[in-house]
């Protein structure tokens, strides 16, 4: 149980810390590059989306390992051996979409727990950061400005 703890508080600090630093450096380079506002949301995304990928590739490469070779626990239900599945398996509990076509036994049941937090407050963390970047970079529209609409209601 002790190595399952160890394996869950290393994935946590290892995302969070890459999702720092890719957060970090989107918002230093992005305003720096040359192109359209527009364009800069779309990288930001889709940086923000490879971001993901990778995080669930630490999970299932970790599960792969827990299962395969430590014997953590086993995941049951639709069988999973290659790596593909293992990123199958993870990207569910990542995403808490939670399928139930495969389900953990053992002690790793502990560590789906906390990818699945752990996904939830990565993804929040990454839906902020393009929120305000939204906010500074999308050009909205001249109906949706505030002002104008304040000034045009009462005519």
């Amino acid at each position: 149980m002790m190595l399952t703890i160890f394996l869950a508080i290393f994935l946590v600090i290892l995302t969070f810390l890459a999702h720092y630093q890719v957060l970090l450096l989107l918002s230093i380079y992005v305003p720096r590059l040359h192109l359209h506002d527009q364009t800069r949301v779309l990288m930001i995304i889709f940086v923000l989306f490879l971001t993901h990928v990778t995080e669930i590739v630490f999970y299932a490469v970790i599960f792969g390992w827990s299962v395969e070779i430590l014997e953590l626990g086993a995941l049951e239900g639709v069988e999973v051996t290659t790596l593909m599945e293992y990123f199958y398996f993870s990207s569910v509990i990542y995403t808490s979409l939670g399928l139930g076509d495969v389900f953990p036994s053992g002690h790793i049941r502990f560590l789906v727990g906390v990818e699945a937090l752990n996904g939830l407050l990565l993804i929040a963390w990454s839906a902020s950061f393009t929120f305000v970047a939204m906010g500074r970079l999308w050009p909205w529209s001249e109906c949706c400005d505030v002002e104008d609409h304040k000034s045009t209601k009462g005519k």
